[in-house]
């Protein structure tokens, strides 16, 4: 009967333990892991974290780094984790593609598509596409194809070859 007593005892104690390690991990040991840019939307705390990612994007695209402007433009054009704001989601992407960075010119080629710059932007979408694809972007290959289909049979064959090599 002792026996079963300090098993139950033993039990009880292990639990709270348990149960006291597992609020010290949330509140206190989880919440640091937001510190980082890297966040995936998978991670525990994406929503919450949002501010501090915008804020260490802001710092790090303030100082240059074409990666982090590319990345705050997008979370401002989607309104992910901070309020939409189109201007400023214009704003950091140029600053991106300023920095010659393949993704932010293909993104700048999309939005150019959706008219996001005004009604003549149309004018920037093939110069973009095509300085993505130059760095060997292959979505912005895949647009230039699809763009010159009908239009351009030698440029079309052009990125298609370059599309069959990428892989």
């Amino acid at each position: 009967m002792r026996l079963i007593k300090k098993f139950f005892v033993f039990l009880i104690i292990a639990l709270v333990v348990g149960i006291i390690g597992l609020i010290i991990y949330r509140h206190v040991i989880q919440p640091h892991h937001c510190l980082s840019s890297d966040i995936t939307v998978q991670h525990p705390d994406y929503v919450k974290c949002g501010p501090i990612v915008a804020q260490e994007l802001l710092a790090k695209a303030k100082n240059g780094d074409a990666q982090a402007a590319y990345k705050l433009a997008l979370m401002y054009d989607a309104g992910d984790r901070i309020p939409e704001n189109r201007q400023e989601a214009i704003a950091w992407l140029q600053k991106a593609e300023q920095a010659n960075l393949a993704d932010a010119q293909y993104v700048m080629a999309v939005w150019s598509e959706r008219r996001y710059f005004g009604p003549a932007s149309a004018d920037l979408t093939l110069p973009m596409y095509e300085a993505a694809a130059r760095q060997g972007h292959l979505n912005a290959m895949k647009s230039l194809a699809n763009i010159y289909f009908d239009k351009d049979k030698e440029k079309y064959d052009y990125w298609m070859k370059k599309i069959r090599k990428h892989k």
